[in-house]
């Protein structure tokens, strides 16, 4: 309700327009209560917004496995947890699963790795990985002093450039694709050495997913070592998130994961013709 000053005096004088301040003034300094309280409720500004990601897996073209990828805030940067359970014909046989978390800060507007487990259950023994990382953000470029266990074997190791692995490369590859920018090579810890992880952009094309058709980004990486290659499709309008994962192995697909579902922030989920039973949002 909005006060006419000029009104309130000719009609009650000046001792109402005197009340009329004093509430008018309250009622400002409530909503700068009000806007504090929820301002101290906002989750902190990210480059990347909280998603949950929900993937079917294939082996030699059979459902086998789901996985469901969550990205959420710290008061520092990021949590990027992996969880992967066999389902179908596949869990009748076996009963592997991943549980993988990743713990990475922002500083100075840079991403830092801190912390990263993967524990995998079942028949392969020796797979499980605890890594933490240490930064002298004093220092340019930063120090990181690598520790941890890896497959058994602990590690010690130093590094002055980004450090990442193969869960939470995802996150700055996120960030940087884009139409213009052909090679994005990345530091990551594989098997417990330090090795270049290298994408490349090869190519776009249409893919349709929860009913729409988007503009998709490949991109590519080739393994020094043996006859294998990544596969990345990526989607720019949903903030880079991966559509389609493929690994093949001397020219085959060996497995292929496929976005169901993924939902941003409180927004509203995408859904890729999923049955009732699938969606889980």
């Amino acid at each position: 309700m909005l006060i006419d000053s000029h009104k309130i005096k000719k009609l009650i004088g000046p001792f109402i327009i005197t009340l009329g301040c004093l509430l008018f003034t309250l009622n400002v300094l409530a909503q700068d209560i009000a806007d504090q309280k929820t301002l101290d409720k906002k989750t902190p500004e990210r480059a990347l917004p909280e998603f949950h990601a929900k993937y079917n897996i294939q082996f030699y073209g059979i459902n086998s496995a789901e996985a469901h990828y969550r990205l959420s805030y710290t008061d520092t940067g990021y949590q990027f947890t992996q969880k992967t359970n066999l389902i179908g014909l596949a869990s009748l046989f076996a009963d592997d699963s991943i549980s993988a978390v990743s713990i990475v800060d922002e500083i100075d507007n840079k991403l830092l790795l801190k912390k990263h487990s993967y524990i995998q259950t079942g028949k392969k023994k020796d797979r499980d990985e605890h890594i933490n990382i240490d930064w002298d953000t004093s220092k340019n470029p930063a120090k990181a002093k690598i520790t941890g266990t890896v497959r058994g074997d602990k590690i010690n190791l130093e590094s002055d450039t980004a450090i990442w692995e193969a869960l939470s490369f995802q996150l700055p590859l996120m960030l940087e694709a884009r139409p213009g920018k052909k090679d994005y090579p990345y530091k990551a810890l594989l098997k417990g050495e330090i090795e270049t992880y290298n994408f490349v952009l090869t190519s776009s094309k249409k893919i349709s997913f929860a009913y729409k058709e988007y503009d998709a980004l490949q991109m590519v990486r080739t393994d020094p070592h043996k006859d294998r290659q990544l596969h990345i499709w990526l989607l720019p309008e949903l903030h880079n998130i991966p559509v389609i994962i493929e690994n093949y192995r001397k020219g085959k697909v060996h497995s292929r994961v496929q976005l169901k579902s993924v939902q941003f922030n409180d927004e509203k989920p995408y859904l890729d013709n999923l049955t009732d039973d699938d969606d889980e949002f």
